[in-house]
């Protein structure tokens, strides 16, 4: 890969989704770094660092850092730089992406909010609509909210809710992050599909990067 490419993820619960595709794509063989650039800074938990601070953490051969001023990011020398942007970036921070990522659960409101930051900042976005109940609402009906009077929707990926995925999420805050084993199928899926979509490559080699960064393994 000649040049990097930017992957901003924002909205609700995405720092899981920041940790699981950086451990694939470095089994995959690229050099990854995460940026933490939220206001939770819920990565800080999940990934094990020393008492001292430290600009940069290497865990499982991959580099994380917090609160990097976007002007700074084209100066870090990585394959991939996965940036979790927090609820709501700054619109000049999600411009230096190649690819954004928005996730976000069913709350109306939410829906709501999003679908005016879409129309406003005027970009491509891919969206992952995430711990969807069957019983309360069509995931459907929630696209369609979204993509009303908007165009920039581009991939779109729904993530019924599974007990599992909530307690990988929640468990990595408390345990730290260890590999993702119990992940619920949908949610492997689009893990994979998410990877293809930025690599372009070949569906062997993601597969078996796949299955060793579950497993939590690094190349």
């Amino acid at each position: 890969m000649s040049e990097k490419k930017i992957v901003g993820l924002f909205g609700v619960s995405q720092t899981d989704i920041c940790i699981y595709l950086a451990s694939i794509l470095q089994n995959m063989g690229y050099r990854v770094c995460v940026l933490d650039n939220s206001y939770e800074q819920a990565m800080y938990y999940c990934i094990p660092h020393p008492a001292e601070k430290l600009l940069t953490i290497t865990y499982k051969k991959i580099d994380y850092e917090r609160l990097v001023p976007a002007e700074c990011w084209q100066e870090k020398e990585y394959d991939y730089l996965l940036v979790d942007m927090g609820v709501w970036p700054p619109q000049t921070d999600l411009t230096l992406c190649d690819e954004i990522f928005l996730v976000m659960d069913s709350a109306v409101a939410q829906i709501e909010r999003y679908r005016k930051l879409m129309e406003r900042v005027a970009l491509p976005m891919n969206v992952i609509v995430r711990d969807i109940y069957p019983e309360a609402v069509n995931a459907k009906r929630i696209l369609e909210m979204l993509q009303e009077e908007n165009c920039f929707v581009v991939d779109k990926y729904v993530l019924p809710f599974h007990e599992e995925d909530s307690i990988c999420r929640i468990g990595m805050q408390h345990q730290g992050y260890r590999n993702f084993s119990r992940l619920s199928v949908p949610f492997e899926k689009i893990l994979l599909k998410i990877c293809a979509v930025l690599t372009e490559g070949d569906t062997t080699v993601i597969w078996r990067s796949f299955k060793r960064a579950r497993r939590g393994e690094c190349a």
